[in-house]
């Protein structure tokens, strides 16, 4: 089986999960409540880094034995990518623990904003640090693909 099939056979398994995530209403849940758009920005990145990995893929399937050095290097951008995913989610669990945080708890504002100010917050710190984590494991398992595919 070829690097591109390979990595075809996983981007359709993880796109049918992913349309069956929305089907429930989650990617929609966590544009909604994310207020610091971390988790929408890991979202696009991965899609376009899901394509570029396509593209390697295909690539190391014609590439010749010189030709595959240069395509390990441009995979680098790709773990680079990915680890940074998961350094977008823990931004986005501080950025959520200020939210969350920051507002006043002296006493002066009634209960029910306290907890509408910790929902916000507790919800940006945890769809941010799940989008991170998820789709950095899902861009390291098509990194792998490509990089097995460079080494044959």
């Amino acid at each position: 089986m070829t690097t591109f099939t390979k990595w075809f056979l996983l981007v359709a398994v993880t796109g049918t999960a992913l349309f069956f995530a929305e089907m429930k209403g989650a990617f929609s849940l966590i544009i909604q409540n994310d207020k610091s758009y971390l988790a929408l920005l890991i979202m696009t990145l991965f899609a376009g880094m899901t394509f570029r990995v396509g593209q390697l893929c295909f690539l190391a399937d014609v590439a010749k034995d010189k030709e595959k050095d240069v395509l390990s290097k441009k995979a680098e951008l790709g773990w680079f990518t990915a680890e940074h995913f998961f350094s977008f989610g823990l931004l986005g669990t501080i950025i959520g623990l200020v939210l969350a945080t920051g507002g006043s708890l002296d006493g002066s504002n009634p209960v029910s904003e306290i907890v509408a100010g910790l929902k916000t917050g507790l919800n940006t710190a945890f769809y941010t640090t799940i989008c991170g984590i998820v789709f950095s494991i899902l861009l390291q398992l098509q990194l792998l693909i490509l990089q097995n595919g460079i080494r044959k």
